[in-house]
């Protein structure tokens, strides 16, 4: 059936029928090639009520809902619930919320008794803040999405690269991450400008003492990120308040050069600052 809604065909009439135009506003782009739906809903079973977020025309939905117990698809463009509501009501497992998922209580649409996971294409422009509210609830395990090519890089980048920044910090002391595929602008309607990728998020394991050094390693990447010209003491030092002297002190004892830049430490570097900063 999602091989169905991938049509392009399919898409024209459907969209046609309703009157509906794409908004460049809520950055949309519906899926085209049935490979990729499949590949994204592979992975996921039927202990498991998945979360997606901009279900669009319904193509990855309808994939889902043949691999996992339930999917809760959230669509903030209520022209789209007519035509989504028609694409889908042969799935039984199958529920649709209108809203913002940036404003909802996410967790509570989900059934009881099925693990909490996420898959979903997400829309461009608003990318980092759900990942943000995603990841930082601890429920949802795997989270699988669909994003820029560019953010996928930002999110893997290794310390020192051009890519490395403080959500890659951010997203690493939350799960492991990885690049499933690439996605090319030709699978979508309409086209993109740029290549997407699919990236998997596999939760860390629980460890209540860690949670308060994640928060100290957090704020130390993101002082250490705001002023990437400067050196590692002399951005902390602004990031933190703090004099000069008594971060450089405390850089040492932990093993860093207070003269690095702070682009140049890993997330376990960060980590391990915590300990002295906490």
């Amino acid at each position: 059936m999602h091989n169905e809604l991938c049509r392009p065909e399919r898409v024209r009439s459907a969209l046609a029928e309703h009157g509906f135009s794409f908004s460049k506003r809520l950055g949309q782009n519906f899926i085209t090639d049935g490979q990729v739906p499949a590949r994204m809903a592979e992975p996921f079973g039927k202990g498991q009520a998945v979360l997606e977020i901009g279900p669009g025309f319904g193509a990855l939905t309808a994939a889902l809902s043949q691999t996992c117990g339930a999917v809760a698809a959230v669509e903030k463009d209520k022209r789209l619930l007519p035509l989504l509501r028609e694409n889908l009501s042969g799935f039984s497992n199958v529920s649709l919320t209108e809203g913002d998922a940036l404003r909802l209580d996410l967790p509570a649409l989900m059934p009881e008794g099925l693990q909490p996971a996420v898959c979903a294409n997400l829309p461009y422009s608003v990318t980092t803040p759900l990942l943000t509210k995603l990841l930082e609830d601890k429920r949802w395990n795997p989270i699988i999405v669909m994003v820029q090519r560019e953010v996928a890089q930002r999110i893997t980048a290794e310390a020192g690269t051009p890519e490395y920044g403080a959500f890659t910090v951010f997203a690493a002391l939350h799960a492991e991450s990885s690049v499933l595929f690439d996605v090319p602008p030709e699978c979508f309607m309409p086209r993109p400008a740029v290549t997407s990728s699919v990236v998997r998020f596999d939760r860390l394991p629980p460890d209540s003492g860690r949670d308060k050094r994640v928060s100290a390693a957090l704020r130390l990447s993101r002082a250490a990120f705001a002023q990437r010209r400067k050196t590692l003491g002399n951005a902390l030092s602004a990031g933190l308040s703090l004099p000069r002297e008594v971060i450089a002190e405390r850089l040492r004892e932990a093993g860093f050069d207070p003269t690095a830049r702070g682009e140049t430490l890993s997330p376990d570097d960060y980590m391990k600052l915590a300990e002295y900063f906490t």
